[in-house]
Formats: structure tokens, C-alpha cells, sequence
């Protein structure tokens, strides 16, 4: 090949590669001027709708079931329900032993029926479990023992005694016996606890409940001294023994205080004045709406009536009355050595 030859070949080959670039060279403008042509339109006319075909495909999870399966499915399911229950129902001896090992339930049955028909039976109640159910009396006491530690002597010995919720009961002991009617006070009241023997509030026995909730709320003490404070009215009284209680109250504690002393038959006008001002009645009054204001289930009174006369006397028992007969949840039992005041009760136990 001569040399003008191969220098033709060159020039032509350096042609045909320039051509190529600007090829090249157009059509990476016409791609730049498309990509920018997206990016500058309005996002609006992008395409995000997505179209789907609905008749190819049928879900066949959400489709229903054939209708003519449905009773048998259920039928089934009862049949099932009972077959398991048989397991832990003892099956009753029959002289035929052809008969099935559970109750047959008819086809169209539902298995909640099925399940009904053997939960739906007769319960029998004997004598013993009525025993079981009886209800508790609101304070007793069983073989009930008290000793003296200084003395040795045994004031309160083998005692047993119940007392019901309703009712006012008083416990008679010796005439001049102050050791035994200071034991049995502090024995109702929780401040003493037995040598032997049981005080049970209901179902729970003294020694289970705690202190706070024993003396502050289930047992309202009305002692001969000390009652009250004569420093405070009968409305601080009560406030300061629903404060002591820790107990909550539906509605504010000095309003409770004047309707519960308002109860008891004190006068409007006395609400506010000093309790050391008050005639000794009316003093007893504020004592016993003290001993009711924390909602106790058990009123323990020391010679409540002492010291008053005859009319006053019939009023403080009148109230007492009224106390316990009124709520049938409260016990109220008078300590007396007053034999009068024993009859007056409902109930009376000798010590």
C-alpha cells in the first residue's frame, strides 16, 4: 500500500469517529434537556397513580364460606365441646353399655348450647354448708381468760359470750368489782388482749387487725374518764377523733361533727363552745357521738349512766337505743355493775 494511500485511511477513519462524538454529544444533550424537563414541572403532574387489574384475580380469604357447610362446621364444634367435657364428668353405670359416653347434642345445635345444657344443673345445699354460711356476730368471745400480772387474780375466766349487730347489750359484773369491769372494758376495747381464748370482730380475730384500724375505726370506746377534751368544743372533739382515725369521709369533717352531735340531741347553740361549759349530759352526748363519728362497729360504754339521774339516765339509754337499733351493722355493749341498767338492755350477760 503506498503512503497516499494509507493517508487517505486516516482521514477517513478521523471522520467517521468525530461524527460518532457529535452523536454522542447530541444525544447526551437531548437526555440532560428530558431529565430537566421532569425536574422542573409541577409535582402534580407526576404520574403516582397506580391502576390495578380487579377481574384477574379473586381474594379468596375474604371470600365467604359455602353456606351449606356453615351447620355442619358448628355441629362439630358442639359435637366436640361435649366429647371434652365427658373427659372430667364421671360417666353413671347403666345396665345398656351401648349408650354413648357423653350427651348426643342435635346437629343444628351451637356449641355454646351444648356448653350451657352441662353448666345449667341443680345445686343442692346441705345442712352443714348453711352452718358455713351463717353470718358472724359483730363481737364475741371464746373461753375468753384474763389474768392480773400485778395481782395474779383472774378477773375474767373461761368467758364466752356473743353479741349481734342491732342490739344494746350490757355485761353485769360484781357490785364493787373494778378490776373486772376495767378488764372487761379494756378487753372489748382492744386495750387488753387475753391470757387464752378468742375476741373475734366478725370473722377476724383482735389480734389480726391492725391497731390503727381496730381501735380507730371498728371499736368506739366510751370510758368514764377522759371521754372527751374540755378544752375543745363538741365539734373540735369530733374532728380531732375523725383526724386520729386516718380514715376518708364523703362529705367535710366539721359538717359530719354537727350533724352527728345535732343527732344525739345537743343543742344548736352549744356546737361551738367549750365541752367543760356543758352540764355532764350533754357532755355524755358529745362523748357518744365522739365514739359513733369513725363509723364503729362496736360501742364499748363504762358505766355510761353513773352519776346521772333518773331522766337523764332514760335519755342516754334512749340514745343508745337508737344507736344500735338504728344501724344494723352496730353492736353496743354497756360494762355496768348497775343492775338496772342490765334489765334495760336487750341482751344481758353475767359475769
Amino acid at each position: 500500500m503506498t503512503d497516499k494511500e494509507l493517508k487517505d485511511m486516516d482521514e477517513t477513519t478521523s471522520m467517521d469517529t468525530t461524527a460518532a462524538a457529535d452523536t454522542t454529544d447530541e444525544t447526551t444533550v437531548d437526555v440532560n434537556e428530558a431529565v430537566d424537563d421532569v425536574l422542573l414541572s409541577d409535582a402534580d403532574e407526576l404520574p403516582f397513580d397506580v391502576d390495578f387489574d380487579e377481574t384477574t384475580k379473586v381474594d379468596t380469604a375474604s371470600a365467604p364460606a359455602p353456606a351449606d357447610g356453615g351447620a355442619d362446621v358448628v355441629a362439630a364444634n358442639a359435637d366436640h365441646v361435649n366429647a371434652m367435657l365427658s373427659l372430667a364428668t364421671p360417666r353413671e353405670s347403666t345396665d345398656d353399655d351401648s349408650s354413648p359416653d357423653y350427651i348426643e347434642t342435635p346437629r343444628s345445635a351451637s356449641s355454646a348450647t351444648a356448653v350451657s345444657t352441662h353448666i345449667d344443673r341443680e345445686v343442692k345445699v346441705g345442712d352443714e354448708d348453711l352452718n358455713l354460711l351463717r353470718a358472724y356476730p359483730t363481737l364475741s368471745l371464746h373461753d375468753v381468760t384474763y389474768r392480773d400480772r400485778k395481782t395474779g387474780r383472774t378477773p375474767v375466766e373461761h368467758l364466752t359470750c356473743a353479741f349481734e349487730a342491732g342490739t344494746v347489750s350490757a355485761i353485769l359484773v360484781p357490785d364493787g368489782d373494778d378490776m373486772a369491769r376495767t378488764a372487761m372494758v379494756g378487753l372489748l376495747s382492744g386495750l387488753l388482749m387475753p391470757e387464752s381464748g378468742h375476741l373475734m370482730n366478725r370473722s377476724a380475730e383482735y389480734l389480726s387487725i391492725e391497731p390503727l384500724e381496730l381501735r380507730g375505726h371498728r371499736i368506739g370506746l366510751v370510758p368514764q374518764r377522759f371521754a372527751v377534751r374540755g378544752d375543745l368544743s363538741p365539734v373540735r372533739n369530733l374532728v380531732y377523733a375523725m383526724d386520729a382515725s386516718n380514715r376518708n369521709f364523703l362529705k367535710p369533717k366539721p359538717v359530719l361533727a354537727r350533724e352527728l352531735l345535732l343527732a344525739s340531741g345537743l343543742d344548736e347553740t352549744l356546737l361551738d363552745n367549750r365541752v367543760d361549759s356543758l352540764n355532764e349530759v350533754d357532755r355524755r352526748r358529745v362523748a357518744i357521738a365522739r365514739a359513733v363519728c369513725c363509723e364503729a362497729e362496736i360501742m364499748v360504754l363504762d358505766e355510761p349512766l353513773d352519776g346521772l339521774e333518773d331522766g337523764e339516765r332514760d335519755t342516754i339509754m334512749e340514745l343508745l337505743r337508737g344507736i344500735a337499733h338504728g344501724d344494723p351493722k352496730r353492736c353496743v355493749v354497756v360494762v355496768t355493775q348497775d343492775a338496772a341498767v342490765a334489765e334495760s338492755a336487750d341482751q344481758t350477760v353475767t359475769l
